[in-house]
């Protein structure tokens, strides 16, 4: 009996194990699933920022070219207006 009591116990011991065992690897398996679905949410979230960001970028860009043809056509008005004064001031010397 104490070897049937001794194999017994042997074999839910060993099942115990095989169990504990069996279940830790799933616990394993859903937190790697979980990390992986974590990380590729964050890189999903990190493209959509790049892109939003390369937007953002593209319409800054786009702003500075629209100011500085403003700029320019001003400076423009401003030279020809010197220059048509510069054309009156040499005519009323002429006179």
């Amino acid at each position: 009996m104490d070897i049937w009591l001794g194999g017994a116990i042997a074999i839910a011991m060993s099942l115990i194990g095989f169990i504990s065992v069996w279940i830790k690897m799933g616990i394993e398996k859903g937190e790697q699933k979980r990390t992986i679905q974590m990380l590729e949410q964050k890189t999903e979230e990190n493209k959509a920022s790049i892109v939003e960001l390369k937007n953002t970028t593209h319409s800054i860009q786009l702003d500075i070219a629209k100011s500085i043809g403003s700029i320019e056509a001003k400076l423009d008005g401003i030279k020809e207006t010197i220059t048509t004064w510069r054309g009156g001031d040499r005519r009323a010397a002429k006179k």
